[in-house]
């Protein structure tokens, strides 16, 4: 028997691609690979360096602190109640009228927070209760109990707290029912805490801080008229 021919007919295999590119891993996103280069056209190694174990990815998404967004929600809501926006307004005219400071840097009005302190400052001036807003009673507690306005009320919060202390400490029913008090007191009080250091005690924090404020300054225009004016 004659050995068997090879199969001519068939083209012969193609040589396996030579050069640094087909091995390279980023070949694919290289727009200078070419099958021809035998140095990398980027690093000029043979061949060109494996990638990194450590590749960099996507930096993760800051964390999302809810009681900003619900602060600064409430903010938008409360100015939107005083008349669409108009602290928003009253905030933008403010930032334009003067954009650099005296030694010409550009002044950063968001420290400041305009907005938020502007609608405090007329919940403070504006808002009646019972008839004067608060920025008028705090004026009055100043012209009748002078700087000492503010222990007046301390004083007595301590006067009450002081009594249920010293209650609780006798026996019986009175004892019982002065700890309960006291225990739920307390509660109470670490609860308005954290709520006054949160994001959102600004509510009740900033009011208070603008009546104080317009307080004084109510209290020295009376001085000056009743100086000047004989009033």
């Amino acid at each position: 028997m004659s050995p068997s021919n090879p199969d001519l007919s068939k083209e012969p295999a193609e040589p396996a691609p030579s050069g640094c590119c087909p091995n390279c891993p980023i070949s694919g996103t290289c727009h200078l690979a070419s099958t021809t280069l035998t140095r990398c056209a980027v690093t000029g190694a043979e061949p060109p360096p494996e990638p990194p174990d450590d590749a960099p990815t996507a930096p993760a998404a800051a964390d999302l602190d809810i009681t900003e967004v619900v602060s600064r929600g409430v903010e938008k809501a409360v100015g939107a109640a005083f008349g669409l926006g108009w602290t928003d307004l009253l905030a933008a005219v403010i930032t334009r009228t003067n954009s650099t400071d005296a030694d010409g840097n550009p002044v950063n009005w968001e420290r400041l927070q305009l907005p938020r302190n502007i609608l405090c400052a007329a919940v403070a001036n504006l808002v009646p209760i019972q008839g004067a807003p608060a920025s008028r009673w705090t004026a009055d507690a100043f012209t009748t109990h002078g700087l000492t306005a503010p222990l007046v009320p301390a004083g007595a919060v301590l006067a009450v707290a002081g009594a249920v202390c010293l209650a609780s400490l006798a026996g019986g029913l009175v004892g019982l029912l002065c700890t309960a008090a006291l225990n739920g007191l307390t509660a109470l009080c670490r609860l308005i805490w954290r709520f006054l250091r949160s994001r959102l005690g600004w509510i009740i924090t900033r009011p208070v801080i603008w009546a104080a404020l317009s307080g004084l300054v109510i209290v020295t225009w009376r001085f000056l008229v009743h100086i000047l004016a004989g009033a």
